[in-house]
């Protein structure tokens, strides 16, 4: 005959027995006690209640809780796809159009007067950005006054496909890039040297100082 289990024995595995987390033997065995012992029958009716709360019940204190931390989790992941989205653009933006002027080197770059009497200047790198290039400024070099044209390339981290500006840029086999200087036939001096015409403008630069600094790549 099978032993009588305590009802403390029983009431302690109510818990686990009203959530069903028990085995199939221990299951039966708080049934068949159940059946028997109003007392234990009491207990679990009782527990059953308490551990079984409906939701439209709950402490408002938690409802706020819970709705609170929802809107943090809402809020975070906002924040977070904003973020990267912002570091991607910045990644991009920073690879495609940040220039940086390209040094002057002879390998890269060669002035020549054309038959028409334009004056081409060849770029022999793989790409470039940009080209920056000024009409012809009048200096009083060495005694004798001269027009000087100021020009300067740029580069982007990646490789950027030559512009076509002005549609006066021409490609041979044997140079890359070939751009054509704005108003040739006045040009006495072609000068390579990075400018910034708004600091020009603003009094933080000056085009004396500009050429004091610039490496002559032409003259007549």
């Amino acid at each position: 005959m099978m032993k009588e289990i305590k009802c403390t024995i029983i009431q302690d595995i109510l818990p686990l027995y009203i959530d069903e987390i028990v085995s199939q033997d221990t299951k039966e065995m708080v049934d068949q006690h159940l059946q028997h012992c109003e007392k234990c029958q009491k207990e679990y009716e009782t527990m059953k209640r308490k551990l079984y709360i409906p939701a439209e019940n709950k402490a408002p204190i938690i409802q706020k809780l819970n709705k609170t931390w929802r809107k943090k989790k809402v809020i975070i992941s906002i924040a977070s796809i904003f973020v990267t989205v912002l570091i991607l653009f910045g990644a991009f933006a920073y690879a495609f159009y940040y220039e940086t002027v390209i040094p002057y080197s002879e390998d890269l770059f060669k002035v020549e007067k054309q038959d028409d009497n334009q004056l081409a200047f060849h770029y022999f790198g793989e790409s470039y950005a940009s080209v920056n290039e000024t009409h012809p400024m009048t200096f009083e070099i060495d005694g004798e006054k001269r027009n000087v044209s100021f020009i300067f390339y740029t580069k982007t981290m990646t490789e950027s496909p030559s512009r076509n500006l002005f549609n006066n840029e021409k490609r041979s086999n044997e140079q890359k890039y070939t751009f054509i200087l704005v108003e040739s036939d006045k040009i006495d001096a072609v000068y390579y040297v990075d400018f910034d015409v708004e600091k020009v403008t603003a009094g933080k630069d000056s085009w004396a100082s500009i050429l004091e600094r610039a490496e002559l790549i032409w003259e007549k």
